[in-house]
């Protein structure tokens, strides 16, 4: 089930217009999570020449700009299967109706959980209209979802909801929410809604690495089996890789260019995690 509602900018519909029943989910995360999503403009250098592109971003902290996005858009994929890494530049972050943008920096990465952060390079006199991850719930299986993003330059950057019902709860390799084939297409790095509002996670899309896919019968294809509309990290472990993300730009460390290896979450915990436990992963240092 797909239901998507296109509008020229995130404007309050008139009292006398307000929908009733499930239109009124749409034009509540239209109006009060609206502002929040951004579009972010860079250069990514790196290759045979550089590129310039765009992607969509969502704030999760107004008051210093850090937005969220999803690291496929800055060569996230080619890193994972051990590529070359992109180095993004000339970052922009546009808000509402502004085209020209905001001078922002790479902030961190995390190829294994498909996340990537960027900063406003100076804080905003104002502070920006953010998604509050800590104001979160636990999806249940079944229940309606929604997710929100901005289209293209070519659409005027309409405002983009996509609905779906949770169709999978998974353990393993980590805690996902699968959705139902409505998010097929969606755009990935966005926050994901209950019918009350509540952020549920953030849209991404993980890969097992080449080792994980040679242990599976049939290859890629078997080991993504039953995939159909990407899939969401629960809040509870965005928060966390964010936490990371700030540990390591405290820290001076390079955000751009990915490690070997993962970090363990325990110093004194073998570095190589059973299979069933979770991995937890340093947000510039993310398993090749």
């Amino acid at each position: 089930m797909l239901g998507l509602v296109l509008a020229a900018g995130a404007t309050s519909l008139p009292a006398a217009s307000q929908p009733e029943g499930e239109n009124a989910v749409f034009s509540t995360i239209i109006n009060d999570k609206g502002p929040a999503i951004v579009t972010l403009k860079f250069i990514l250098k790196g290759g045979e020449q550089d590129q310039e592109t765009e992607t969509t971003g969502v704030v999760i902290d107004g008051t210093t700009g850090l937005v969220l996005a999803s690291n496929t858009a800055f060569g996230g994929l080619a890193a994972r299967f051990g590529g070359p890494v992109p180095t993004p530049s000339d970052i922009k972050i546009l808000v509402g109706d502004d085209t020209v943008g905001l001078d922002a920096k790479f902030y961190a990465r995390d190829t294994e959980l498909g996340l990537a952060w960027v900063q406003l390079t100076t804080p905003p006199v104002k502070p920006l209209v953010a998604i509050d991850l800590a104001n979160s719930a636990e999806a249940t299986l079944g229940e309606p979802i929604y997710t929100i993003s901005l289209m293209g330059k070519f659409f005027d950057r309409a405002v983009n909801i996509a609905e779906a019902r949770v169709g999978a709860l998974v353990k393993k390799p980590r805690p996902l929410y699968i959705p139902s084939i409505g998010f097929a297409g969606g755009e990935q790095g966005m926050p994901v809604f209950n019918a009350k509002g509540q952020v549920l996670g953030i849209s991404t899309f993980i890969l097992p690495d080449e080792d994980e896919v040679a242990s599976v019968p049939g290859g890629m294809r078997s080991a993504m089996r039953g995939v159909t509309g990407g899939m969401i990290l629960p809040a509870a472990e965005v928060i966390a890789a964010t936490a990371r993300a700030k540990e390591t730009a405290a820290s001076g460390g390079d955000p751009t260019a990915p490690a070997d290896d993962a970090a363990p979450a325990d110093p004194k915990a073998d570095p190589k995690p059973d299979a069933d436990a979770a991995p937890t992963t340093d947000p510039t240092q993310p398993k090749q």
